[in-house]
This record gives C-alpha cells, sequence and structure tokens, in this order.
C-alpha cells in the first residue's frame, strides 16, 4: 500500500495565551484553607494544646508534696544511714566456757574421764570483778587463769596463769594475786563430782572502754574450712564431738600433733589419731 506521509506541524501559543488561569488557582487554594484550617475548627479538633487554664494549675499544685511534709524514713530501712555501733563505757570481761583439763583420784592418780562440774555461777561472779583490779584498767589481753579444785577439804586450792595467757608477766602475776582474793570465799559444797580432784582453766578476755560493741549475729556461728598443723599446748586437751558443751569423745597429752581440718569460733576440728578420727578442741589448748 502506498503510505501517506503527513507533515510535521508545530503550534506555537500566543502571548496572551501563556499566562495561568488564577480562577482556577484561588478556587484550589480556597478548597485547600477549609480542608486544613476551617474544618478542624468546625469540628472541635485542636492541633496545638491549649493553654493552662487556672483549674489545671490548681490540680497540679495539689499534686505536688512539699519536702518538709514527706513522710520520715523508717527506721532500719534500706535507705536510711545506719547509725554507729554503740560503745563500752567501762571495762569489761569475756568469759569462756569451763575448760576441765584433769581430774584425779584421792590419791592423785589422774583419771582419763573427767565429769562434768557445775561451778560456773560460783566463780564467773568473782572472775568478772578483776576489773576492779589496777592492773586491768584499759586492758585488752587474755588471762588464761587455772583453778586447782579440791573436793576433800571443798575448797580451790591454787590459783595460778596459763601457758595461754598474753598479759606481760608481771601483769598477769598481779591479776593472779587479785583473783586469788576474789575467790578465797568460794566453796565447793554441795556440788555434784566423781573425782576428788579436778585442774579447771577459765579465759578471762578484757575489753577496754570505748570498744564498739558488735550486733548479735542471730544465729549460729558457721563452720569455716582450715587446715595445717598445730600441736596441744596444754596438759591435757578435751576432744569434743562439738564446740562447747559437746560430748567428751577423748584427751590429747601435751605436745601431741593434730591436723586442723575446719573452724567455728574458738574452736577447731582436728584428726588427732591414726585411723582418722575427729573432734572438736578449743583454739587456747593448741596455743592459736
Amino acid at each position: 500500500m502506498a503510505q501517506r506521509s503527513r507533515a510535521l506541524r508545530v503550534e506555537v501559543p500566543r502571548p496572551e495565551q501563556d499566562k495561568p488561569e488564577l480562577g482556577r488557582v484561588g478556587v484550589i487554594a480556597i478548597a485547600g484553607f477549609v480542608i486544613g484550617i476551617a474544618w478542624p475548627w468546625l469540628a472541635g479538633v485542636r492541633l496545638v494544646p491549649s493553654p493552662p487554664t487556672e483549674e489545671t494549675l490548681e490540680a497540679v499544685a495539689s499534686a505536688v508534696v512539699p519536702a518538709s511534709s514527706a513522710a520520715p524514713p523508717v527506721e532500719g530501712s534500706a535507705g536510711a544511714p545506719a547509725g554507729p555501733p554503740p560503745k563500752t563505757d567501762a571495762e569489761t570481761t569475756k568469759i569462756s566456757e569451763i575448760q576441765i583439763t584433769a581430774c584425779r583420784d584421792g590419791k592423785g592418780k589422774k583419771k582419763k574421764d573427767c565429769d562434768k562440774l557445775a561451778i560456773d555461777d560460783r566463780v564467773r561472779p568473782h572472775l568478772a570483778a578483776l576489773t576492779a583490779c589496777t592492773d586491768a584498767q584499759g586492758a585488752s589481753e587474755t588471762l588464761s587463769i587455772g583453778l586447782e579444785l579440791s573436793f576433800s577439804d571443798q575448797t580451790i586450792e591454787d590459783v595460778f596463769a596459763g601457758k595461754s595467757t598474753t598479759f606481760p608477766k608481771d601483769k598477769a602475776r598481779a591479776l593472779v594475786e587479785c583473783a586469788k582474793k576474789e575467790l578465797a570465799g568460794v566453796h565447793l559444797e554441795g556440788l555434784g563430782h566423781e573425782h576428788d580432784e579436778y585442774t579447771v582453766f577459765y579465759f578471762v578476755e578484757f575489753v577496754p572502754p570505748g570498744t564498739a560493741v558488735a550486733a548479735p549475729a542471730g544465729g549460729a556461728e558457721e563452720t569455716a574450712d582450715a587446715s595445717g598443723l598445730a600441736t596441744v599446748v596444754w596438759d591435757s586437751a578435751v576432744v569434743r564431738e562439738q564446740p562447747e558443751d559437746g560430748k567428751i569423745v577423748s584427751r590429747l597429752r601435751y605436745g601431741t600433733r593434730v591436723a586442723v581440718s575446719a573452724k567455728r569460733g574458738k574452736w577447731y576440728e582436728v584428726k588427732y589419731d591414726a585411723k582418722g578420727a575427729k573432734g572438736w578442741v578449743h583454739q587456747n589448748a593448741l596455743g592459736m
């Protein structure tokens, strides 16, 4: 087929035709104003927050609690600062449990097992009174004080310083003399006993004035791991099943070597024979 050719035609607008139609632009602007501004206002929609009213300010003010009217911190709460621990205002003592290191019959022959003696009520008050001795003033050492008890005579025959005493020798002698005077009137009548003579020890720890008083732990002392070797420094050291008042399971002679395995307070758990038998020995009996 024969293809007809078309001529290219270019139209150039006249100057008066190349201008925007202001009427159409005005209509679009008015429509935009109505949609963006007038309609939210007519519908009650707020595009920005309103300024605070007097009612709003009063409500906010009533919700604020002045610092001066805040509740005081509860005593003992986590946020309350802990006060300083109380301190002693006079010389005091800490007296250990009685340690019975030997017992003998009327002929002076040592016995293997010693029974308990209930003499604390008669002896402790006099040991506590040692704080009035001149050489005890301001002291912070320990006096290991030994008593020789004779039930034949119903008296305390001798008072002496033990090897675990930490006082200088001259002060220890002075305190022993003071103790002899304190204990001179103590008699043993009425006390149950199985043997005629006993050697017992107390450890009197002197606490000077101004010493901080530790708060009670609220429970039993914990057992801690310990290790090493120790040597018995008493003539006879009591071995107990448990610290303080446990059953006596053995006695160890002076110079006996033991293996330490645990510690609870002032007591050490030790292995004391070739079979690995264990028991608790007071630290002073081991020189510790």
